[in-house]
């Protein structure tokens, strides 16, 4: 009887194994990112902005191997230039959220890329160095976001990520006259990081 016992706890626990090997829904990563604003002009101003590096950090939650959702957070620091002679630099703050598209790719695949849209706000701070024009405000931006990727699998639910994202906003002009262009421009962040699912 014990030897029956033993021998159906060991049929259990071989069965459960698989189901112990998914993973769960939720993802988290953190990644490295490259912020290239595209110059802009507008009014007969034009704002060049300088390139930085950055953060980005993100949640996921799949539904299924077609689609997941995603929250996002990034922030980088850049001096946008104005051909008026204006100068402001500005910590740059991005919460958005976005739809993933990911081609039904089997969670066992080493590879799992994915397509993204989405929409925020970029969130502009007040002038943050003595060299900046005085008496901006800071301002936030509404913001539409697309992008693309890929995850490597490398360990358990631990995977390596490449990407990129663009996101379409309007230039900030900090409420100062001289800065003022009325005009959208886009912002290039390629990214790499690392991302784990649980």
């Amino acid at each position: 009887m014990r030897i029956k016992l033993n021998l159906l706890i060991a049929a259990l626990a071989l069965c459960s194994l698989p189901t112990l090997a998914q993973q769960g829904n939720s993802e988290v990563s953190a990644n490295f990112t490259g912020n290239f604003q595209k110059q802009a002009t507008g009014n007969g101003i034009t704002d060049n902005a300088s390139n930085s590096g950055g953060v980005l950090v993100n949640y996921r939650y799949h539904f299924n191997r077609w689609s997941a959702v995603e929250a996002n957070y990034s922030h980088t620091q850049f001096t946008q230039y104005f051909n008026s002679g204006s100068t402001t630099q500005a910590a740059v703050n991005e919460v958005s959220v976005a739809y993933q598209f990911t081609f039904g790719i089997p969670e066992e695949s080493r590879f799992h890329p994915f397509a993204e849209a989405g929409t925020g706000a970029v969130l502009f701070s007040t002038p943050i160095n003595a060299g900046s024009n005085s008496g901006g405000f800071s301002q936030g931006r509404p913001a539409f976001l697309y992008g693309a990727g890929v995850t490597y699998k490398l360990i358990g639910g631990l995977s390596a990520q490449v990407g990129y994202r663009g996101l379409v906003y309007k230039v900030p002009d900090f409420a100062v006259t001289s800065q003022f262009t009325n005009a959208t421009s886009q912002m290039a962040q390629p990214y790499v990081g690392l991302t784990f699912r649980f």
